[in-house]
């Protein structure tokens, strides 16, 4: 068996309704993804299914952290995962109508692995800039050691503009 084939829902013998699931994701799942730029991290999914006569709904509600490494520091820190995503599956063979949102399945299909929609989901959720967060008075909280010495290696030069070039400066910052 595969591993990821626990991340599967088998929705062919369900009749049209909602149902509830709960799926975790823990280190080996991100293992399992070679490209992940996660390698620690707990995450719950609860998913509320909705299987309809024609198409399934799944509501993704991703909650947990994982660990990340600081742009600033480098050192890791933890990030919390909070993200609600929907995904639709209709059946069918026409597959140009799929979106980011829509998917088509052939209505021979049984199962939807939903593992690879996960890894995507918490991939989304995590920030742009990556830095420890602040403290209740606003400092961050990066490696002290480390930005004093980012600081002592800074080449700060002010470079003096041939006044020639100041219009022209001028009129590009506004």
């Amino acid at each position: 068996m595969n591993f990821l084939d626990q991340y599967s829902i088998q929705f062919a013998s369900l009749t049209p309704g909602s149902y509830n699931y709960n799926f975790k994701v823990n280190d080996s799942f991100f293992e399992k993804f070679e490209e992940s730029q996660i390698k620690q991290g707990n995450v719950s999914i609860d998913i509320e299914f909705q299987k309809e006569a024609k198409m399934l709904v799944l509501n993704f509600i991703l909650t947990g952290s994982v660990r990340l490494m600081c742009d600033r520091c480098l050192d890791d820190f933890n990030f919390d995962i909070n993200s609600n995503e929907r995904i639709i599956v209709k059946f069918g063979t026409d597959k140009t109508d799929d979106t980011e949102e829509l998917i088509t399945i052939s209505e021979k299909d049984y199962q939807i692995n939903i593992s690879h929609f996960i890894y995507e989901f918490i991939h989304l959720a995590l920030p742009t800039k990556r830095a420890h967060p602040e403290d209740e008075n606003g400092l961050s909280l990066c490696n002290p050691e480390f930005i004093a010495k980012l600081k002592e290696y800074q080449n700060i030069k002010t470079v003096e503009i041939d006044p020639r070039w100041e219009v022209l400066t001028k009129l590009k910052k506004s």
